[in-house]
């Protein structure tokens, strides 16, 4: 029981929790609001259509179903405890798959992940069809198009995966030599980057940026994007995310064997560790030596000596390990690679959508004793003026530009990554950004100009 709390107030707080998960309810399958036409006609004026618009959702944004069709991520069971989410425990990472595969937008054609917070490709969808855009490749007007991934898996794979769906849009338009519009939201916004600069290239220390992906993108929106990584997916990998009523279906031990996961840690640069009085940590999330240093996951003191009578255990933790330490090596080289100074202009047009109206996690105390996780969580106020900033309540305003990076400095958009063509920041939460009715301007306003 919490202290000074009597058990006359139980009744009273579970009515409070059932208002407002029925408030939150009403308002995910609740109507949307229309598009004032006097909007879309000053848009679509000048008689462009634009390119065909892309839309890269961002994790667990992609609807995962089973050989047979059946939903696999996100349904009422996900929700109760059952999950089937697992990659397998092998190396190279490339060859850690399952059957279960990609498709469609979550929460577009299903109220249930509405429910659940997952409103923004509704909201997202909702937006483009009030403006005339049609899905697929028939009708009239313009078009957009959902490019569905496996956002368990390594962001590389993923750009990978995003050129060879717009090669084959190109061709299904009959047009050899066509551009699109992508929207990359949150992660995706880093496999679309990612795809802008190098293509399905392998990240390399010296590989040169060469706007390889800017041959089938001609505008790219970068909305709510962690360029700067998120510092609550450390919290996942270690502690898990609930679902619902459940803490399996994305319990540590399925989330950690997710590749994408580990591309979401604040790159080097960004010391997002703090230790008991404040002070920022030099330590580096990405390097396998950080784990062993404050005993983290399968790196835990306490787990390795418990285990080292059983053979068959101690295994699996070696297996653990190494699957960790090759995952942290790949985000390490992903993250490098967007990082790497481009010697000549990015050839698309780059904007950057984000909010920076609500408190947001940026950094996390470290414990004392090794093998226990970081504290994500404040205790006092001058605890969470160390933690929190400005952001949209997942993603900061410095990771969205990247303000780690030494070109942020000279800027002239303040973003560290140089592509980035113009920035804009509103009051938007994460996941209510296409609501916001400034940046459904903006946005239409990108998606709908001749080039």
């Amino acid at each position: 029981m919490v202290h000074g709390m009597g058990t006359k107030a139980w009744p009273f707080l579970a009515g409070l929790a059932a208002g407002a998960s029925g408030l939150l309810l009403a308002q995910a399958l609740s109507p949307r609001r229309r598009l004032d036409p006097r909007l879309i006609k000053a848009l679509r004026s000048s008689g462009s259509e634009g390119a065909p618009t892309v839309v890269v959702p961002g994790i667990m944004g992609s609807r995962l179903v089973r050989p047979d069709g059946a939903e696999a991520w996100l349904n009422l069971a996900n929700a109760f405890g059952h999950h089937d989410l697992r990659l397998p425990l092998q190396l190279p990472l490339d060859t850690s798959r399952d059957q279960l595969r990609p498709t469609g937008l979550l929460g577009v054609d299903s109220a249930l992940p509405r429910a659940f917070g997952f409103t923004e490709y509704a909201d997202l969808v909702h937006l483009l069809e009030g403006a005339g855009f049609h899905h697929g490749l028939r009708g009239k007007g313009p078009s957009y198009h959902v490019f569905a991934y496996d956002w368990r898996r390594d962001l590389v794979e993923s750009a990978r995966a995003l050129g060879e769906t717009l090669d084959a849009l190109a061709e299904a338009i009959d047009d050899p030599l066509a551009r699109f519009n992508v929207i990359g939201h949150s992660m995706g916004g880093l496999v679309a980057r990612y795809y802008l600069r190098y293509g399905g290239a392998e990240p390399g220390e010296t590989t040169p940026v060469t706007w390889a992906g800017a041959r089938r993108v001609r505008n790219l929106a970068l909305v709510a994007t962690p360029n700067g990584g998120s510092i609550p997916s450390l919290g996942a990998v270690l502690a898990g995310e609930r679902v619902g009523l459940s803490y399996t279906t994305l319990a540590a031990s399925v989330i950690a064997r997710m590749p994408s996961i580990y591309q979401l840690f604040p790159p080097a640069g960004t010391r997002p560790l703090l230790d008991r009085q404040g002070e920022r940590l030099e330590a580096d999330l990405h390097d396998v030596a950080t784990w062993e240093r404050f005993g983290w996951g399968p790196f835990a003191p306490a787990r390795g000596g418990r285990r080292l009578a059983n053979g068959e255990a101690a295994q699996v933790d070696e297996g653990q390990r190494a699957f960790v330490a090759a995952a942290l090596a790949r985000a390490g080289a992903f993250h490098r690679a967007l990082a790497h100074a481009p010697e000549t202009p990015c050839p698309a047009r780059v904007v950057v959508l984000g909010g920076d109206c609500l408190p947001t996690l940026a950094r996390a105390i470290v414990a004392d004793l090794p093998g226990l996780p970081p504290r994500l969580e404040p205790v006092t106020r001058r605890e969470s003026e160390w933690m929190f900033e400005a952001g949209d309540g997942r993603v900061t305003r410095d990771s969205v530009l990247a303000s780690h990076l030494p070109g942020a400095v000279d800027s002239e958009t303040g973003s560290g990554f140089l592509e980035a063509s113009q920035v804009f920041f509103g009051a938007a939460d994460h996941h209510g950004i296409y609501q916001e009715p400034t940046f459904q301007n903006l946005l239409l306003r990108m998606l709908l100009r001749r080039s």
